[in-house]
């Protein structure tokens, strides 16, 4: 498995959860995070469980807004959705318990360490516990360049990438056995080989 995600943090939640989500989805987005958030994935025509399947996939955080509306749901779908990021030999993935109530923590769910939202600094310290180890968070500065990141689409390590001579075009090679061409400007992939 790659260390590269396209998303840093998946936020799975109870639909009745939907306000005070969204509001911890944008303070992780504004904190220049990649949050996979279903509101802004998901679009009409999408295939809900599929969609969610490949966002978990494609995540190295997961944090479960626990409360008691996500309790209350099916709770053995919320359960199984976290064990590839509770598997301690996982190292890539990280799992982040975030309390947005009074319901205390339910099974194997009451053995970790939560954050709880209600608290003044949880935004920071979520921030901070979604970032990769060593990530600096800081305003950039002449040492540190601000850069345009986008996502290559691989699904396993690309090992090279050029710009075409004029600067319009890039091409990525990964080991997922693909050769992808983007447009430079727009960050688009125009082809699959």
């Amino acid at each position: 498995m790659s260390d590269y995600f396209p998303y840093d943090v998946f936020l799975s939640h109870s639909s009745k959860d939907k306000t005070v989500v969204r509001e911890i989805a944008s303070g992780l987005r504004d904190a220049g995070l990649k949050v996979w958030f279903d509101e802004w994935e998901i679009k009409p025509g999408d295939s809900i469980p599929s969609k969610v399947e490949q966002g978990l996939e494609d995540s190295r955080t997961l944090v479960l807004c626990m409360s008691e509306n996500a309790f209350g749901s099916d709770w053995a779908l919320l359960e199984s959705n976290t064990f590839r990021f509770r598997d301690p030999l996982n190292k890539e993935r990280r799992f982040l318990p975030l309390k947005l109530d009074d319901t205390p923590p339910k099974g194997s769910l009451a053995q970790f360490l939560y954050l709880d939202w209600r608290n003044p600094d949880t935004l920071a310290r979520l921030v901070e516990s979604c970032r990769r180890q060593g990530e600096i968070d800081s305003e950039p500065t002449a040492e540190i360049p601000l850069v345009r990141a986008i996502s290559l689409g691989h699904t396993d390590t690309v090992r090279s990438a050029a710009f075409s001579q004029d600067g319009k075009n890039i091409v990525s090679a990964s080991e997922d056995n693909t050769v992808r061409i983007w447009d430079a400007s727009t960050g688009k992939c125009s082809k699959v080989l």
